[in-house]
């Protein structure tokens, strides 16, 4: 609940100049008080909805990929502030992304935006990616039923391989972009691991924003 708390913080000091709104969904049906307090104590509460439902109704085997798509059909289902033609930003709410302002200015008009690597795996980071009403309908909803982790089992990242596979099979008509137009500067905790999972200036970082520069064509 800590890092939730204080990733929470941090994006409704957000609200009103990157974000418009902001839609807290938690699919363990816990107690959202702590949460609610924060919203409570805030001028923009009327710019936040937060949901609670017990969406861990699947074997824990079949793992986070699994269970966080099936929670974004939920959101986009029941959250009232995600039913009109809205442009969505989904982050794994344990994360600070410290350069979402930038990510948010610099995104293109397209109905996914999604960020893919090459190497060392072919995979799509699943922690941040946007999309529209059209691009959730065509190719998101229901996607969770092609992310369960236990078809490899103990491999943490087959769920972001499996769903590159899903956009590299997307119809070519839909508006896809995808590469971030800057790099995703992730503060927080790994739940699968409880390590760090980069700082601003860790040598994986720095490695993958100079490729951004000298060697584009590299996705790392």
């Amino acid at each position: 609940m800590d890092d939730y708390v204080r990733a929470f913080r941090y994006y409704l000091g957000t609200l009103g100049t990157t974000f418009d709104r902001i839609v807290f969904v938690d699919n363990s049906a816990s107690d959202l008080g702590t949460l609610e307090a924060l919203v409570a104590g805030s001028s923009m509460s009327e710019r936040v909805e937060l949901l609670s439902f017990f969406g861990l109704d699947y074997p824990s085997a079949y793992g986070r990929g699994y269970g966080e798509f099936k929670l974004i059909d939920y959101a986009m289902d029941n959250a009232k502030f995600l039913q009109d033609d809205v442009v969505v930003w989904k982050c794994t709410g344990r994360y600070i992304v410290r350069n979402i302002d930038r990510l948010v200015r610099t995104r293109p008009p397209v109905d996914v935006y999604c960020h893919l690597r090459n190497y060392p795996l072919r995979l799509c980071e699943l922690f941040l990616m946007s999309f529209t009403r059209h691009g959730f309908e065509t190719v998101i909803r229901g996607s969770y039923r092609f992310l369960r982790n236990d078809a490899v089992p103990g491999v943490h990242t087959n769920e972001e391989v499996t769903f590159r596979q899903l956009v590299d099979a997307w119809p070519p008509g839909l508006a896809v972009a995808k590469r971030f137009e800057d790099t995703p500067l992730v503060d927080g905790i790994r739940g699968w691991n409880e390590r760090r999972y980069s700082g601003k200036h860790s040598p994986k970082m720095l490695v993958r924003r100079l490729a951004r520069v000298v060697a584009p064509w590299l996705w790392i």
